[in-house]
């Protein structure tokens, strides 16, 4: 399966707009509040995310690092919510990635339009939203794109481009460094 998405930071008043808005317009798929282990390679993100709102864990791999495009190749594995820190463990000792960032995120999702919203906060990130269609091609890219642009635009969104997204991350990367990242 490939993730086709797209992000934008909003300050906490276009957030708290954003939610009503969604609250009544869109279809509420429900909270989705994360616990995740991030680790960094220069060209791909693995993942460990303990699911708080769900009581599931699963680990993640995406073949893309993030600011590389807008399309991902995702590979995912659910596991035994217990065992999420055994999966870190295991993580953090056959791999050796640029950087780990640790965080919790906040969020809540919906559907508006046929396009997943990820109404979300983090500490790294603050307030933001992701909009995401699953594909199972990349020759659905270009309308997939199109759907999410289309779904942003009706919401008033101005989504990042992949230059912003990349240089925002690394905003987030050389700050975690400098604190020592975060466990």
């Amino acid at each position: 399966m490939y993730e086709i998405e797209h992000r934008a930071v909003l300050s906490e008043e276009a957030y708290r707009e954003l939610a009503e808005r969604l609250a009544r317009e869109a279809v509420l798929l429900g909270s989705d509040d994360k616990e995740v282990s991030y680790y960094i390679f220069p060209d791909k993100l693995l993942k460990v995310v303990r699911n708080v709102s769900k009581g599931t864990a699963k680990l993640s791999l995406k073949l893309t690092a993030l600011g590389a495009g807008s399309s991902f190749r995702e590979f995912e594995v659910l596991f035994p919510e217990e065992s999420f820190e055994t999966m870190k463990n295991i993580c953090e000792n056959i791999s050796t990635p640029d950087q780990v960032i640790n965080g919790t995120q906040k969020r809540t999702n919906y559907e508006y339009l046929g396009v997943e919203i990820a109404l979300k906060w983090s500490e790294d990130w603050g307030y933001h939203v992701e909009f995401e269609i699953m594909v199972s091609d990349l020759s659905e890219k270009e309308s997939a794109d199109a759907r999410i642009r289309e779904a942003a635009a009706a919401l008033a969104v101005p989504l990042m481009t992949e230059e912003e997204v990349a240089a925002f991350s690394a905003k987030v990367r050389a700050q975690n460094k400098s604190l020592g990242t975060r466990s």
